[in-house]
């Protein structure tokens, strides 16, 4: 169901090529002194069926620069998600990688991509692979928790729809907002005020703060490592019937150029469940394979379960 986008040319000194890819056409656009081989993929959504079914939309709008990934919550019943952002990059004939023995991601193979996690100098900038250049040398993200309107989708469907200009219409007609704006936070931080009593223990401040939680925001898990089950964002609260989360990522932007040309993906994971299938995201015998962390499953028990 996914749709891919696709802007790609030659060196600078040869003539821009137009491609169009699944009736998507993106004309290339010069960035620096080369032309970058872009392509935003989309993973399909994982939904996992057990008493009743977890309906989920998964909103993947990207114009080139401007990239809105967010989830609504297009069935009947409540439903908890959370979100991974896996990245690809090679310049030249450098794949990027984590240091040894891990293996060189392959770009066909989806799972081997290396996980964007948030334990790095910020939560934008992993820090990740194992060379000086690291993909957020190169591609800027932002990650505000930024609300905007959308139109509401089909259960099962990716939508990267764009307007009429070819860009990201933030504000549709008829539209519906997201989740109200409230900035991610990271896991640890999560943990840190899960153990305190709200009325006795918490400062004004951090009361705010576990409101916030308690409304919606994406908790931004930095407490493992990918293997272990870590770089998944999870979005705090029940996503009731009819409504979306905030923005998890709003914008992916060039900021340097590479000596040769590159290829850069990102694939988005989208995981939702009821609330009596939580231990699928902790199946490793799975057909997914994915896990949860121990700060994960403190979410999912004392504020997921409570």
């Amino acid at each position: 169901m996914s749709k891919i986008k696709y802007s790609y040319s030659r060196k600078a000194n040869k003539k821009p090529l137009i491609a169009v890819v699944t009736a998507v056409i993106v004309a290339a656009v010069m960035l620096g002194s080369a032309f970058a081989w872009t392509d935003f993929t989309q993973s399909r959504t994982n939904k996992f069926r057990g008493g009743k079914d977890a309906d989920v939309t998964l909103h993947d709008e990207f114009d080139g620069e401007n990239k809105d990934v967010f989830v609504e919550n297009s069935g009947d019943s409540t439903i908890y998600v959370r979100i991974r952002l896996d990245e690809f990059m090679q310049v030249g004939n450098h794949v990027f990688k984590m240091a040894d023995p891990a293996p060189t991601p392959d770009v066909r193979d989806k799972t081997t991509w290396i996980s964007h996690t948030y334990a790095g100098p910020s939560i934008e900038n992993c820090g990740n692979t194992d060379t000086e250049d690291k993909f957020h040398d190169f591609y800027m993200w932002k990650m505000t928790g930024a609300q905007r309107n959308f139109l509401p989708g089909t259960p099962g469907m990716v939508y990267g729809t764009l307007g009429a200009d070819g860009k990201v219409d933030e504000n549709p007609a008829g539209g519906k907002p997201t989740a109200a704006a409230s900035a991610p936070i990271l896991m640890s931080e999560f943990l840190a005020l899960e153990i305190l009593d709200y009325n006795t223990q918490m400062t004004t401040a951090q009361q705010a703060e576990w409101d916030r939680v308690k409304a919606g925001l994406w908790i931004l898990d930095d407490t493992d490592a990918a293997a272990e089950g870590g770089g998944w964002a999870y979005w705090s609260a029940p996503l009731e019937p009819g409504t979306a989360t905030n923005l998890l990522l709003d914008e992916v932007k060039l900021f340097k150029d590479a000596e040769y040309d590159w290829i850069y993906r990102i694939d988005v994971k989208l995981q939702a469940v009821t609330a009596n299938d939580f231990g699928k995201w902790n199946d490793a015998a799975s057909e997914c394979g994915y896990k949860t962390t121990a700060g994960a499953e403190v979410l999912i028990s004392n504020v997921f379960n409570a």
